[in-house]
């Protein structure tokens, strides 16, 4: 877990764009992969002077680096990280699958995890931990895996969780959900929400791929939270759409088709299992980056 060029950036458009670091919690110790000209690159780019800068550039590139000068360049005056042990040199040791203590609660300006939280078995006790200890106005920011991080930690996320999750009943309103395409390019595409578009954002691609949002708390947290439910099957339940038009399980839910395809399972069950496999798969539009209902390009040096 750490702050790499994609983090880094991301992390400066908040600041640029109103966010608060003055107090701030991160899920573990962070590190620091990025070299100096790197980061000279970057500053720049958001209109910073390097040379203001002394600490973070005097170092040279190195995989056991932290990131605390980072994190003063960015505003912080007050750094809490949490882990469940001191191994890393965090400031505050605590098991994320417990409630956090009373007083880390509404404390922060922002919390940020990049990349913990798929690490946590309890994910819910977690998640909620975050959310309580950002306080009203402040925001969360997450960087966390999606897909083809097969066997990296015990979950991979989609933007429907944080998307429900993270709404007005729950005291968040997310402001950018992003998602990043660790390839060569490092690609970013600003991603629906699939209630609004009424169909499921869904990829298959040959990169690993990263969401990195940011939510701004907007109330207290309840006691329960509103639990969080897929949207199709939200409209199913609700007789506002069907299943096809909101994206629900079946694709084929016209009769019609379904006779076909059904009929292709019983006479030829390879082919049908081929034409399947080819449906779902990265050369469908629906389930690439090419999906433009589902995934905006985003010019990372000017982003709208």
């Amino acid at each position: 877990m750490g702050i790499d060029g994609e983090a880094a950036r991301f992390l400066l458009l908040g600041r640029k764009e109103g966010v608060n670091y003055r107090r701030c919690a991160t899920l573990g110790r962070m590190n620091y992969f990025l070299g100096r000209s790197e980061m000279a690159a970057l500053l720049r780019e958001f209109g910073l002077r390097p040379e203001d800068y002394p600490d973070l550039l005097a170092i040279p590139y190195s995989p056991v680096r932290y990131a605390e000068d980072f994190w003063a360049m960015m505003g912080v005056e007050e750094l809490v990280s949490l882990d469940i042990s001191d191994f890393e040199g965090a400031t505050r040791v605590h098991d994320m699958n417990l409630p956090i203590p009373d007083d880390l609660k509404g404390r922060f300006d922002a919390v940020c995890d990049i990349g913990t939280l798929e690490h946590v078995f309890h994910f819910p006790t977690a998640i909620r931990n975050c959310m309580e200890m950002v306080r009203i106005g402040g925001h969360l920011l997450l960087m966390s895996p999606a897909n083809n991080f097969f066997g990296h930690g015990f979950y991979q996320f989609q933007p429907e969780l944080f998307h429900r999750l993270l709404e007005p009943a729950n005291g968040f309103q997310v402001e950018r959900l992003i998602t990043v395409e660790n390839g060569p390019r490092h690609r970013w595409f600003a991603t629906a929400d699939p209630k609004a578009i009424q169909a499921r954002v869904t990829l298959v691609n040959s990169f690993s791929v990263l969401l990195f949002l940011r939510a701004r708390k907007i109330g207290e947290v309840p006691a329960t939270l509103h639990t969080p439910q897929e949207s199709d099957y939200v409209a199913a339940w609700n007789q506002q759409a069907t299943h096809a038009q909101s994206g629900g399980i079946d694709a084929l839910a016209d009769p019609k088709l379904r006779g076909i395809k059904q009929n292709l399972i019983e006479r030829f069950p390879r082919l049908a299992r081929a034409l399947e496999a080819l449906r779902i798969s990265g050369l469908n539009r629906e389930f690439s980056f090419r999906n433009r209902k589902a995934f905006g390009p985003v010019d990372k040096r000017d982003p709208r």
